[in-house]
């Protein structure tokens, strides 16, 4: 919500392009604060592991990233506003996320 409010707010930009940085964002830091706490039986380690398992990350929220963008701008152009179509698209995106990075960039589920 930071990264959107500071692409609204001080760079100028669109309602999508800040919701995509924000969404961007977020799934990196996501992806460290799995790989350090959440996963850490299962942490990944250096330069190339931690590039490939990010990666394989964004690959796998992909999907949950385009509903989340999709979904808030679709929200936000029909009159809901901005924090809350963005908020509404996070929500949707996040269980997309979290199920398939648990099984495909950390082997949860083998």
């Amino acid at each position: 919500m930071a990264v959107l409010w500071l692409f609204l707010t001080v760079i100028g930009s669109n309602f999508t392009v800040g919701q995509a940085a924000g969404t961007l964002t977020a799934m990196t830091f996501n992806f460290w604060l799995n790989n350090f706490l959440t996963y850490r039986d299962k942490k990944l380690f250096g330069v190339k592991s931690l590039l490939i398992g990010w990666a394989s990350f964004c690959a796998a929220c992909l999907i949950g990233a385009f509903a989340n963008v999709a979904t808030a701008v679709y929200l936000q152009d029909h009159g809901v506003v901005w924090p809350l179509a963005a908020l509404a698209g996070v929500v949707l995106g996040s269980v997309w996320n979290y199920v398939l990075s648990s099984r495909f960039v950390w082997s949860r589920y083998r």
